[in-house]
């Protein structure tokens, strides 16, 4: 994943922010009205309120007196704004490991379930080791960032094993003939995707039909508490998107899903397109 610019915010953050944001309204308080008594500037509330600022539980105490929340509920919400959020290796990446993969690992760490649209390469979750760094390499990411991003991405990837995740897959027909490795690397790429479509928590579909959508890909991760999230990827950066900026994404999704292949359908496809591959390179 190329270097970005976005922000991301983490989900706690982000959760507690729109809870606080809602109390506020109910209150019938404006962003002018609380920042003239706390003293901030409109545009730092905001921020936090949009999760893209840590809250501590002082703060949260004043802001919950501000909107006269009963009692109970503001010790909910401190208690809420002490917690620790999820610990893994994303915390302290590898040197070569950018900042916005060891974000999204994070939020993976969280979610309940996602979704890839892949146009025209195989998703990163489902690739093997030989076509991710054909894909690293294709990217011109330097030789000496390569291991450290394979070993991050094969973290990543354990996710699939988890009981509660649901993940689905979103594949255009040209990644399946966008023979980035060796062609027998890329039989065994593709019988990979065959073999992972088996698994109960994960669906994979094939879209043949043409679409605008093929321009980009993105990658769609919801939650059980909080609004979903979404990245997509450029060229040589990347973007966070949250909340009301999905709601375009959530749509791109149905029409997707609509035009896609069955599931049992997507399976003969990738059969067919592995029968076609020479054996050897």
């Amino acid at each position: 994943m190329p270097s970005g610019t976005h922000k991301p915010a983490s989900p706690k953050d982000r959760a507690l922010g729109a809870e606080l944001r809602k109390l506020r309204n109910a209150a019938g308080l404006s962003l002018a009205a609380v920042c003239e008594v706390i003293d901030w500037k409109e545009s730092t509330l905001s921020r936090v309120e949009r999760g893209q600022r840590s809250l501590s539980p002082e703060t949260v105490m004043a802001l919950a007196l501000i909107y006269k929340i009963p009692h109970e509920q503001r010790e909910r919400l401190i208690a809420w704004s002490k917690e620790t959020p999820s610990v893994g290796w994303w915390d302290r990446p590898p040197a070569g490991v950018p900042r916005e993969l060891g974000a999204l690992a994070a939020y993976e760490s969280e979610a309940i379930r996602s979704t890839d649209w892949s146009p025209t390469i195989i998703p990163g979750l489902l690739q093997t080791p030989t076509y991710a760094k054909a894909t690293l390499r294709g990217w011109e990411i330097a030789e000496r960032e390569i291991a450290p991003r394979l070993a991050a991405r094969e973290h990543r990837q354990d996710l699939l094993s988890r009981g509660n995740f649901e993940y689905t897959a979103l594949i255009g027909v040209a990644a399946l003939r966008n023979c980035l490795c060796g062609q027998a690397a890329f039989a065994e790429q593709l019988s990979h995707l065959l073999r992972v479509s088996r698994r109960d928590n994960i669906t994979l579909r094939i879209v043949e039909e043409p679409t605008v959508l093929m321009v980009s890909g993105w990658y769609l991760m919801d939650f059980d508490y909080v609004g979903s999230a979404l990245l997509i990827e450029h060229y040589d950066s990347s973007t966070f998107l949250f909340d009301h900026e999905v709601k375009p994404y959530t749509e791109a999704k149905r029409w997707l899903i609509k035009h896609a292949l069955s599931a049992e359908e997507s399976k003969d496809r990738l059969k067919s397109e592995i029968d076609r591959l020479p054996l050897g390179d």
